[in-house]
């Protein structure tokens, strides 16, 4: 019965990574979008509404991409590290 909760603890864990950068991949961007619009090009800029979203939309896709970079090197990195033998007592 241990060997199986041991088991069920990395599994847990990569879904909790997985999640956090899913939310991570799907939250950043749409703020990055809207503030950028609202702060950057409507507010400070003061560009015209149609050209604001699209500048917006490209910092969007800028930023997204950043965020699938991020979670491909965390895969990636922990796919690389050698396992830890268990000590068995």
């Amino acid at each position: 019965m241990i060997e199986g909760k041991a088991n069920e603890l990395p599994d847990f864990q990569v879904f909790r990574t997985v999640i956090k950068y899913c939310l991570f991949i799907i939250i950043v961007p749409v703020l990055s979008f809207f503030s950028a619009k609202t702060i950057l090009f409507d507010g400070i800029l003061r560009l015209e509404p149609i050209t604001s979203s699209v500048y917006s939309a490209v910092v969007a896709v800028i930023v997204l991409h950043v965020t699938l970079g991020l979670y491909i090197y965390r895969a990636y990195t922990e796919a690389e590290k050698p396992e830890k033998p268990v000590k068995k007592d």
